[in-house]
């Protein structure tokens, strides 16, 4: 029987979502602070010695876990359709903002999400580096591939954005705002999240500020 050279591979990052669920399970039952490598691995169903020779450590896994439900989640791929946009006019990229803000809104008033964002919270005093880890993993890589996004839109002469860091903070300012109050904050019942057209609205204002 002839084996695939791409069996190795596949069993490789079919063991790496086993590993990635079964912390992601644990991180939001006990938070980070609670969670140990040997309770991931029984978690995992895997090895200590597995889990070792895929993540060096529990830091690892969690910025991991935070990649997987935010700019890398399969479901929104709020990452790659920053990178791959290339509108040509302000009305395409109008359109490619509002779907880009509806993607961020999802990915942040997604329950999981919220959850491990209260577990920083709750564990960033007895552990200050998940602070940084969650800065450079999410928010940091995000407005960068965004930030790339406005210097090449007042390359081709799009829009007028003298300074594009101030422009991405103006963009993600309002979705943030909302991800906080009506979803990091709201106790005894499911995030709140703006309506459609809100976040049409919120991208129209944003359109007046750099056209």
């Amino acid at each position: 029987m002839v084996t695939s050279s791409k069996e190795p591979g596949l069993r490789a990052r079919a063991k790496r979502e086993q590993i990635l669920s079964g912390a992601r399970r644990a991180f939001l039952r006990d938070g980070f602070a609670a969670t140990s490598t040997d309770v991931i691995a029984a978690e995992a169903r895997v090895s200590k010695r597995t889990l070792y020779s895929y993540y060096p450590g529990k830091e690892e896994l969690f910025a991991d876990v935070l990649r997987k439900l935010t700019i890398e989640n399969p479901r929104t791929h709020v990452l790659a359709s920053v990178e791959e946009m290339e509108p040509r006019d302000l009305g395409e990229l109008r359109e490619a903002l509002v779907g880009l803000a509806k993607k961020v809104l999802a990915t942040m008033m997604d329950p999981e999400y919220l959850a491990l964002l209260r577990t920083i919270i709750a564990d960033t005093h007895r552990f200050p580096e998940l602070g940084e880890i969650y800065r450079s993993t999410v928010p940091e890589r995000g407005f960068r591939v965004f930030l790339g996004l406005m210097e090449r839109m007042r390359e081709r002469g799009i829009v007028d954005v003298p300074d594009a860091e101030a422009a991405t903070r103006l963009f993600f300012g309002p979705i943030v705002t909302y991800a906080l109050l009506d979803g990091l904050f709201v106790a005894g019942g499911p995030p709140r999240p703006p309506a459609p057209e809100r976040v049409e609205q919120i991208v129209d204002l944003y359109m007046k500020a750099i056209a």
